[in-house]
């Protein structure tokens, strides 16, 4: 694991012990990760539920780390090795 990931793994465990803390809500970790429309509700509904400023601390830096992590997941998906075909279709 890199660096980043381990990162990102503490602060989404304290996320989501904070969250139960304090709101007595469960997040589930797995569907914040990977799943778009999940993460932006959970974490809109937080946020307006929310007094506890540690919490929304916390969940702004969440955000962040996921943007961040999908904005390099589909950065590199972009980046797939192109094929050259100038001289044939078997010389790439």
């Amino acid at each position: 694991m890199s660096d980043e990931e381990v990162e990102l793994a503490r602060r989404l465990a304290r996320f989501k012990l904070s969250v139960r803390r304090t709101l007595g809500v469960s997040v589930n970790l797995d569907a914040l990760r990977v799943d778009l429309d999940y993460r932006t509700r959970t974490l809109s509904e937080i946020e307006e539920l929310t007094d506890d400023e540690e919490l929304l601390v916390n969940l702004l830096l969440v955000r962040d780390l996921l943007s961040k992590k999908q904005d390099s997941a589909e950065g590199e998906a972009g980046t797939k090795p192109v094929r050259d075909y100038r001289f044939g279709a078997r010389s790439g």
